[in-house]
């Protein structure tokens, strides 16, 4: 996946707790055979600041990323590819 931009986003929470991450936007090539896909898919993932630090992760346009998942489905770490 790649990094194609990423937004501040903190708010507070239903309990009251101020939350403190990022909103980052993402792409990523669709497969296919050029008939049932073609081009590149897109999402937005949150990441709290806490998450980001775990990961050694400081996000930056044009990174390529690798997602790690809980079994729930929400992202759990954010890693850089290395080239």
């Amino acid at each position: 996946m790649n990094v194609i931009g990423f937004k501040r986003n903190d708010f507070t929470g239903k309990d009251g707790k101020e939350i403190y991450g990022m909103r980052l936007y993402l792409t990523a090539p669709l497969s296919g055979n050029g008939k049932d896909a073609d081009g590149q898919s897109c999402e937005s993932i949150y990441m709290t600041d806490e998450k980001l630090a775990r990961c050694g992760y400081t996000p930056k346009v044009g990174d390529e990323v690798t997602l790690m998942y809980t079994r729930s489905g929400k992202v759990s770490a954010i890693f850089p590819i290395k080239a």
